[in-house]
């Protein structure tokens, strides 16, 4: 009937559209406004649509059982469970644009699973004697600074690191400027101001005596774009003598955050690390085996004093195994 109308001159024609046209449609709008590693997210999940769905996929013809089955391909291709509710997170963005482009009434990925589970198992807290043991393997100050900067400063790697310049040092104050290229697209989120901690000054100390004059980037030698930085640091830390952990770099940053709440509240904490308290909570504090021992002992202490303040003279304590 809407075609007819059309045809009769008695109503606009409406747009037409398949799948591919519109995740085509809605890459070419972000061009420009993305970060190349958001970029690759959305051209990998437009591939695991056009792979299930078809190119030529008529956008209205998709429902909500397809959603789910798409799902359902996704866990069948053994993706883990956060990465399937990306990759659908991702698709109804996608999707999103045809509502407002009046091509769809609703959106069939609306019911589909997209939020982040926490999980723990890729988490490792490593220690400080790890992370010297670490350093020590590095082959150049550079290097161990970009280790320092994740462990001891709790930057992002390689996003902040490299965006680090000596300008962002102020020596005086003790602290430096972190620009923050993951959120500088939101108001406010642009970077943030961190303490030069006393485990950090030497490492940043020692590569401010040897930069080249003139020197604006903190790391010259070791940009993006020349070393693959993870596959480099598995190498250090296996000539460390140890076994790499999963999430080398956010691992490190996890491990710096979980100290600092010990001694600041947490409102400080975040500010310096450049997250929120639900993210910190969610995805990046740790339970370290210390906290085990700490906790053993200070209930034995406890049980102690309470044994002690129960007993009078003559009296005998029943200990059970």
């Amino acid at each position: 009937m809407t075609k007819k109308l059309a045809n009769a001159g008695l109503i606009a024609a409406r747009e037409s559209s398949t799948l591919g046209e519109l995740v085509d449609s809605f890459i070419k709008l972000r061009t420009g406004d993305v970060k190349p590693r958001t970029m690759a997210k959305y051209t990998g999940v437009r591939k695991h649509l056009i792979d299930h769905f078809g190119e030529n996929r008529p956008l209205k013809s998709l429902t909500v059982a397809d959603a789910k089955e798409f799902r359902a391909f996704l866990i069948n291709k053994n993706l883990s469970e956060n990465t399937v509710r990306k990759v659908c997170g991702v698709s109804k963005t996608f999707l999103n644009l045809g509502i407002d482009k009046e091509l769809l009434l609703k959106n069939p990925f609306e019911g589909v699973p997209s939020a982040f589970v926490a999980t723990r198992v890729r988490h490792y807290y490593v220690t400080p004697a790890e992370i010297e043991q670490v350093i020590a393997q590095c082959p150049d100050d550079e290097w161990k600074l970009i280790i320092a900067l994740a462990r001891y400063g709790g930057l992002r790697t390689p996003s902040e690191t490299f965006a680090l310049t000596w300008d962002d040092i102020c020596w005086e104050k003790d602290r430096f400027y972190v620009r923050s290229p993951k959120t500088e697209r939101y108001a406010g989120k642009e970077g943030r101001v961190v303490p030069i901690f006393p485990e950090l000054r030497p490492y940043l100390y020692k590569c401010a005596e040897t930069a080249e004059d003139g020197a604006q980037q903190v790391i010259t030698k070791h940009r993006p774009n020349s070393h693959n930085l993870r596959t480099r640091f598995h190498r250090i830390i296996t000539q460390a003598g140890l076994v790499p952990w999963q999430k080398v770099f956010q691992n490190l940053r996890s491990s710096r955050e979980t100290e600092l709440l010990e001694q600041f509240p947490i409102q400080t904490v975040v500010s310096w690390l450049g997250n929120s308290p639900q993210v910190a909570l969610q995805s990046y504090l740790l339970v370290r085996e210390t906290d085990f021992e700490k906790a053993v002992k200070s209930d034995a202490t406890g049980a102690a004093d309470h044994v002690e303040l129960g007993r009078t003279k003559g009296d005998s304590v029943k200990v059970a195994n």
